[in-house]
């Protein structure tokens, strides 16, 4: 069985695309034809629903690049991002709008070979994560008549940045409030594996996962950083470094529990490690160059990993040795 889990990081989201769209080029195969269920957080979340959705992987780079800027246009700055967000919503949500239209979770999900998928959001009226699923299981059913660009949405509400995701109720009349995933699974690996595991009944040794993620950044302190830091002192590094630290402890499990099972060769991890400091490492840093250059980025590494067996398994010999 062949897993996809694709990390959130904002506009870094480009570099995943365009690994993926790569990859198509060069195998001349669809990335939704290799995979049996694919996981996604906050902008993975959105590449996720697109691949399962049929949506060419070209036209979410076209939709980085094209909405990117408009998306992450600042309405603030200064001491007011103290209090509202960052960024408004409400270009984010015609985006997804327009690249999803009226598509519905069940309609990407109605046979065994589709793609199963799982978005990471949290429930912020109750307090808890939650996970966004298509009906790939016969009790799943909760989610079918949600628009994938409200799921979309519901992912990405990353705190500080975009406002808390506001969505009617498919149960009642009341609505439903949603905050980016990211706060709990940025990389969403474990949830890939753990729904293959139980809800898909597979065995690990039968399990191959493409672990996807983007430019890596660190939010590190000085030795002789201020100890004191309230809310203003942390800002946005607290989410930062909320995120980046669960990316990595979440890569840093999923390899040891493979490599323990003498299956070292069934896990794969792509990201970009980018200098100190540099716009490529922000997760809202839309201006033309830097979208140029994780374009660039994300097609360079396909090129780079395209003879590496591991990603050969999944886009060469996928249906033979991974559909099982």
């Amino acid at each position: 069985m062949n897993l996809l889990s694709i990390d959130g990081g904002g506009i870094k989201g480009l570099y995943s695309a365009a690994f993926l769209a790569g990859l198509e080029h060069i195998y001349k195969k669809k990335t939704v034809e290799c995979f049996d269920l694919v996981a996604g957080t906050s902008t993975g979340g959105i590449i996720a629903l697109a691949i399962a959705a049929k949506i060419s992987v070209k036209t979410i780079v076209s939709f980085f690049k094209d909405w990117g800027p408009k998306i992450f246009k600042s309405r603030l700055k200064g001491p007011k991002t103290l209090i509202l967000s960052k960024y408004s919503n409400q270009c984010l949500t015609e985006a997804l709008q327009d690249v999803f239209g009226n598509i519905k979770i069940s309609d990407i999900y109605s046979k065994d070979d589709d793609l199963a998928v799982c978005i990471a959001s949290i429930d912020a009226i109750l307090g808890t994560p939650i996970v966004f699923k298509t009906p790939h299981d016969p009790g799943f059913s909760r989610d079918n008549d949600l628009f994938l660009w409200e799921v979309a949405l519901a992912t990405s509400a990353s705190p500080t940045f975009f406002p808390i995701a506001k969505l009617d109720s498919r149960q009642s009349s009341s609505w439903k409030l949603y905050v980016d995933g990211g706060l709990w699974a940025n990389n969403p690996g474990f949830i890939a594996l753990t729904e293959a595991l139980t809800y898909k009944k597979q065995v690990i040794k039968n399990i191959f996962m493409l672990s996807l993620g983007n430019i890596t950044s660190t939010t590190t302190l000085k030795s002789n950083t201020f100890l004191q830091k309230g809310i203003a002192q942390w800002s946005v590094d607290f989410i930062k470094m909320t995120m980046n630290t669960q990316s990595i402890a979440i890569h840093n499990q999923v390899k040891l529990l493979f490599e323990k099972q003498g299956l070292r060769d069934h896990y794969t991890r792509i990201e970009h490690t980018a200098s100190n400091n540099s716009s490529l490492q922000q997760l809202d840093c839309a201006n033309r160059s830097n979208l140029n250059d994780l374009e660039n980025l994300g097609n360079n590494r396909a090129y780079t990993e395209s003879n590496n067996p591991s990603i050969r398994h999944f886009y060469a010999k996928g249906e033979l040795d991974g559909k099982l």
